[in-house]
Formats: structure tokens, sequence, C-alpha cells
């Protein structure tokens, strides 16, 4: 438990030194795919909380009845997954120097800040009212950007890419979720008609034959 508080963290030092901190998670060890996990679970925990709990003038369209935990789950935990296998899947073919664990590991770093500032953003809304609007805003842009910036770092640093490289990949990760969703849209599109047809004929030949 005290390791994983420790790797835990590591994380506000790879928030503010990205380089040397994505360097230490891959090559150091100061990370783990346990330690990622927990953060994972952190963002879910911050997608529920800003949900429920931010303030009703920044959080208008939220009815206080409609909150779905475990569609929260599967979207955040499945959005980060579909990452973390377009990264894999193109950095495999472009010759990147990460594997899967570390990619998995590097980005939920990464995306550290939406946790430490997220959060408590989140409950320090219901005292703003919207004379901070533009505050509320900055916060979150500066959350999204940082994101973004960590995001980009890691790639860099866990493939070894340069900055054209690293700027082409991160484009084509994006291009290949969506292909990515496209497919599997498509694929359970296929799978439901053909379900129905199996279904459809069955009724058939029972009313023919029964």
């Amino acid at each position: 438990m005290a390791t994983l508080w420790k790797q835990l963290r590591y994380s506000t030092h790879v928030m503010f030194h990205p380089f040397d901190g994505f360097w230490d998670l891959k090559h150091e060890h100061r990370g783990s795919t346990k330690s990622a996990t927990v953060i994972v679970l952190l963002l879910v925990l911050n997608g529920i909380l800003s949900t429920q709990f931010t303030g009703f003038l920044y959080n208008p369209d939220y009815d206080g009845v409609s909150l779905n935990i475990l569609s929260e789950f599967f979207s955040t935990v499945g959005t980060f997954l579909l990452y973390c296998i377009a990264n894999w899947a193109l950095t495999t073919l472009m010759d990147g120097e990460g594997r899967f664990s570390d990619i998995y590991m590097v980005s939920a770093y990464a995306l550290m800040p939406m946790v430490l500032l997220g959060i408590p953003l989140t409950f320090i809304s219901n005292a703003m009212s919207l004379d901070y609007a533009a505050f509320y805003s900055i916060v979150n842009a500066i959350i999204y950007v940082w994101c973004g910036f960590l995001l980009l770092s890691s790639l860099l640093v866990v493939h070894q890419y340069t900055l054209g490289k690293t700027l082409l990949t991160a484009i084509l990760i994006v291009v290949g979720m969506a292909i990515i969703v496209f497919l599997g849209l498509l694929f359970f599109n296929l799978i439901s008609q053909l379900v129905g047809f199996i279904v459809e004929l069955y009724w058939e030949i029972s009313l023919r034959f029964f």
C-alpha cells in the first residue's frame, strides 16, 4: 500500500516535469499499471461528481435524478481504453518503443490534472455566482490543455518520437479511434440484424410446421 501511495504521489511530479516524469515511469518503474488503474477509477469518480455536484448555474441541463453510474463508468473507461488501443495499434506500425502496459500507465498519469483540479472545481462551483463564469471556463480550459500537453509528452517520451512524428501520430490516433468506433458500431449492427433474422426465421418455421 505504501508503494502504491508513493506511485500515486509521483503523478504530481509528472504533471510539472512531464519529460523526466514519463521517462522515470517507464524506465525507473516509478509507476505501475495498478496505480494507473487507480487513476482511471478516480477519473470515473471525477465524472460522477462533476455530473452530480457541479453547481446548478454551471450545470443547468442536469435534472438531479438522471445520473447513471454504470454509464459513466463504461463511457470513461471505454474512451480511455479506446485511446490506449488505438495508440498501441498505430505506434506498433510506426516503430514505437512503448508496450501496451507503458501506454496504459503513462496515459493515465497524463490525465491526473482532471482529478486534482476537476474534483475541487466541482465543489467550488456551488459557491460561485455567474460573475465567476469566466474563471470557471478558464480553469476548465487549463485542465484540458494541460492534459492534452501531457498526453503529447507521454507519446513523445514513451515511443521516443520526434516532435513532428508525435503530432502526426496524435492526429492518426484520433482518426484511428473514430475508425474503431465506426467498425464496432457496424459490427454490432450486423450482429443485431443477423440475430433478428434468425429469430424471425425460427418463428416462421415454428408457425409453418408446429
